[in-house]
């Protein structure tokens, strides 16, 4: 009840429907109005309501049947001022107009706006806000599709093979140009079909009540489809909902003043790395350096910092569990530089708050199957002794006492990285091959070619220039093709000589694709040879700041949904029971306006029970579908 500052009631007012109510009363300026509030269980709160403001005004909505008729009602008295009236959907602007004084409403009607929510809010002449209201709007049309099966009724273990045929609204009367582009459309859907013994289909969120209505508001919405019933008592609800959340997903009033704000972390539209390179010889960033990023499957890219030492790799994308080798080297080729990756960026967790009320047709519906409840948890742990993807083996205590083996490649991987080489010479290979030399091991090796003076030449044309000679790396550290040695060597100037063949434990070729990893330098390929010496050398202790893998989150990869096909006589009659709840499930189904149709498959289970079929999707032309068929399984 209403109630004065002496506790003397003025109104009485109750809940209508999910703790929402509504009562009229016009408040005077200085008085002191209380609403005391009583549940069922007793418990009583008072709580004082605002004072109402000097200038104030409220917008009331009148609906009926199709029609929206606004009025504005001066809660006291006010100046004669003029003011404005906006409607918008989802941020597009509908309606606004000078407020015509001479009339007492203005008479919208349904077809006029779009289906959802729609937001009127009243301004002055300064555009500030002075009152809002909002409609939701039900000018939507259901379409329907056409659901087919080869049979009425299906036994155990049977394919069902099923027809999916879409009503496309170009044999309606368009233009010539319309049904063009509306011929070129196509229709997306989403399948299930699930077990009505053990599933009840959800009614209460629909694709119909999260696109026009829980997306659009704020807050949990209990059982939202209730709403979009087509009763006075859903309807009234309805209205009552639009009232009590309030909506601040745009923000009208700075828009239409031109005061824009834009998200602090804009869309994803790609994955992005980004960091910043430090110098190691001095303080400060090392501007102009090259960053260079390799994927396993060979594709790279290369990039500069600017001047405060950032680089940044944008416009790509790969799938979660992806590595980056990521390797900084400063303008002169050093690697005496310290790479530092940005951490990546993540909204935070909203838990939504949820209240179970006892009007909830939901849980009233849950309490009358719970004889099936409990038969569903029987026979999912009945299946859980059965499905071998279920089993669960208990084991003994396990003791291993033989001497782990030490991967020495996973040390030879500390230096570079190795993993993204084409070719690897490991150990037992150069066992194998007994070489004199180290260029003898790459003699054999395809795209390389080894010259009688030791030059290499990798993947070039078999022709030997100075251009030509790859970059050899020892243990990590390039080695440079000094002609001085000719002299020393006998005319050969190849620093693979300078490594004994009994000293190397691995080498790997990249050629020129892989790369470009290592920048300008490896534009002619690379040999990176890593010896006994280098894997026990102290220095593999000494961490290089200058290289990093990097696995970020990628996107998801699409997991197709298991079926089983029992299309031998032998797995119909295989002893393992099929205890399947979800039968089928397929979220991307698309149908084209030149096939009008499609077909899936997929087989019954063991049990004798009818199927829900649940097709939600958009047709070409932006209708909903919302449908529910039916199969039966004997």
């Amino acid at each position: 009840m209403l109630i004065d500052d002496n506790g003397i009631e003025i109104t009485s007012a109750k809940t209508f429907y999910a703790g929402m109510g509504v009562f009229e009363f016009k408040p005077e300026t200085g008085e002191k109005i209380r609403l005391k509030c009583k549940n069922v269980n007793g418990l009583e709160k008072t709580y004082e309501l605002p004072q109402p403001e000097s200038r104030t005004y409220s917008l009331n909505v009148d609906l009926n049947n199709t029609d929206i008729r606004i009025k504005i009602n001066p809660l006291i008295k006010a100046t004669d001022i003029h003011y404005y009236l906006l409607a918008h959907c989802r941020g597009e602007i509908l309606y606004f107009s000078e407020w015509d004084k001479k009339k007492e409403s203005v008479l919208f009607t349904e077809e006029e706006f779009p289906a959802g929510i729609i937001q009127f809010v009243l301004f002055d002449e300064q555009l500030n806000p002075l009152s809002e209201r909002l409609v939701f709007n039900k000018n939507y049309e259901e379409a329907k599709v056409e659901f087919h099966t080869d049979k009425a009724v299906y036994e155990k273990r049977e394919k069902v093979r099923s027809t999916l045929k879409d009503i496309f609204p170009s044999s309606l009367e368009k233009t010539e140009g319309e049904a063009e582009r509306v011929g070129e459309g196509l229709s997306h859907f989403s399948i299930s079909v699930t077990d009505d013994k053990d599933i009840a289909v959800d009614s209460s969120t629909t694709i119909l009540s999260s696109l026009l209505l829980s997306s659009e508001l704020k807050g949990y919405i209990e059982n939202p489809a209730w709403y979009l019933q087509d009763n006075n008592i859903s309807a009234t609800a309805l209205d009552l909902l639009m009232m009590i959340h309030g909506w601040r997903r745009y923000n009208i009033p700075e828009i239409i003043k031109g005061t824009l704000k834009f998200p602090q972390i804009p869309f994803q539209t790609s994955q992005t790395i980004s960091g910043k390179v430090k110098s190691m010889t001095f303080s400060g960033s090392a501007n102009d350096s090259e960053v260079s990023i390799l994927m396993k499957d060979g594709d790279y890219g290369i990039t500069s910092t600017d001047k405060d030492g950032v680089f940044r790799f944008y416009d790509f994308e790969y799938p979660d569990s992806t590595s980056y080798f990521i390797q900084a080297l400063n303008r002169k080729g050093s690697n005496s530089v310290e790479l530092v990756l940005d951490g990546e960026l993540f909204p935070k967790l909203i838990h939504a708050t949820q209240s179970l009320s006892v009007e909830n047709p939901t849980i009233m519906a849950v309490k009358k199957i719970e004889p099936e409840i409990n038969t569903f948890i029987a026979k999912a742990a009945q299946r859980s002794k059965y499905d071998e993807d279920l089993w669960v083996i208990h084991l003994g205590e396990v003791e291993v006492t033989a001497r782990r083996i030490e991967k020495k490649e996973e040390q030879r991987n500390h230096y570079w990285a190795n993993a993204g080489s084409e070719i690897t010479i490991r150990k037992e290979d150069i066992e194998r091959i007994k070489p004199r030399l180290v260029s003898d091991l790459l003699r054999n090796i395809p795209g390389v070619r080894v010259f009688p003076d030791g030059t290499v030449n990798i993947g070039q044309s078999m022709s030997f220039s100075s251009s030509t000679l790859p970059l050899v790396i020892i243990d990590g550290f390039p080695v440079t093709w000094d002609e001085e040695l000719k002299v020393e060597s006998g005319g050969a100037f190849s620093p693979l000589e300078r490594v004994s063949v009994h000293e190397v434990e691995s080498i790997d070729i990249f050629k020129q694709h892989n790369a470009a990893l290592f920048g300008a330098r490896g534009a002619n390929g690379v040999i990176s040879i890593t010896t006994k010496r280098g894997i026990t050398n102290d220095r593999i202790e000494n961490q290089e700041f200058n290289y990093t893998v990097y696995t970020p989150l990628g996107y998801q990869k699409p997991v197709e949904f298991y079926s089983p096909k029992y299309e031998t006589l032998e797995s119909k009659h295989l002893s393992i029971p099929d205890y399947r709840t979800t039968i089928f499930w397929k979220p991307d189904v698309v149908i084209s306006a030149d096939e009008e149709e499609t077909t899936f498959d997929f087989y019954t289970s063991d049990f004798p029970t009818t199927y829900s079929v649940v097709i939600e999707g958009l047709t070409s032309d932006g209708r909903i579908v919302r449908q529910v068929e039916k199969i039966q399984v004997k």
